[in-house]
């Protein structure tokens, strides 16, 4: 796939844009840039039309509460389209990896003109990944895909063979014990391929993966993935006493 090129100044200014991903709650304001969107200038703009709002009217949630979100049109042939979400002069962008600054989150639209609702999340949500600036599309993946997570530890397949998970509401979950103590990583993709996998960068194809650590021996660890703000969980977690467990309970205790 070919990546489109942003602009030159943006390797100077990754260890600013990664600072601010963290600290900035209002230095906007953000849009959605990308292949599929031109607007008024070439693709990649940024302009009126993918404008992401923290107003509260855009399924942001509160005005003002460091979440931007926003629907934009594409105006270029539906297909696979690269995206980060980015302030006008690129000092801030996501998703961003450090060593591949100029590598992108991946989209799919498949009829012109389809709506497409990007989110951007500046607030730390502790023990999740990565911890601030997530980004999320809803055309991230392709529609009806089945997600299976693969990892290093051998309870996770040692990246040879998946694990099942299940969407519980657009969250993509499982628990499973890991025998040995120590640190590892993992992520989800598609069943059956690599075509889309996310991890710490979303779905960029140069990507990190979610990363975790185990103390215990034959540790239970709950594994997450929530489609709604593009971020991946993983932590030890007490099994007992054992009780039905809902989702609503599940964000009680990890978010």
């Amino acid at each position: 796939m070919k990546r489109p090129i942003v602009p030159l100044a943006l390797p100077v200014l990754v260890l600013v844009a990664t600072f601010a991903a963290v600290t900035a709650q209002a230095a906007g304001p953000y849009y959605a840039r990308g292949s599929f969107y031109a607007g008024g200038g070439g693709t990649w703009n940024a302009d009126a039309g993918n404008l992401l709002y923290d107003d509260g009217l855009h399924e942001d949630g509160a005005a003002g509460d460091g979440v931007y979100a926003g629907d934009v049109i594409p105006d270029q042939p539906p297909g696979f389209h690269e995206f980060k979400i980015a302030n006008f002069d690129w000092t801030e962008n996501w998703p961003l990896h450090p060593s591949y600054p100029t590598d992108n989150a991946r989209l799919l639209t498949t009829i012109p003109g389809e709506k497409v609702r990007f989110r951007l999340d500046l607030n730390p949500r502790a023990g999740w990944q990565p911890v601030a600036g997530a980004v999320t599309c809803d055309h991230g993946m392709p529609a009806g895909t089945v997600l299976e997570l693969m990892g290093g530890a051998p309870e996770l397949g040692s990246w040879s063979s998946p694990v099942a998970v299940v969407d519980d509401g657009g969250v993509w979950t499982t628990v499973v014990h890991i025998a040995a103590p120590g640190s590892y990583e993992f992520k989800l993709r598609n069943a059956g391929n690599w075509d889309w996998s996310f991890g710490a960068h979303y779905n960029m194809l140069i990507g990190s993966n979610f990363a975790f650590t185990t103390t215990v021996p034959g540790t239970a660890v709950r594994f997450l993935f929530d489609t709604s703000d593009g971020r991946g969980y993983a932590a030890e977690f007490d099994e007992t006493p054992a009780r039905a467990t809902t989702w609503g309970r599940v964000k009680s205790l990890y978010r």
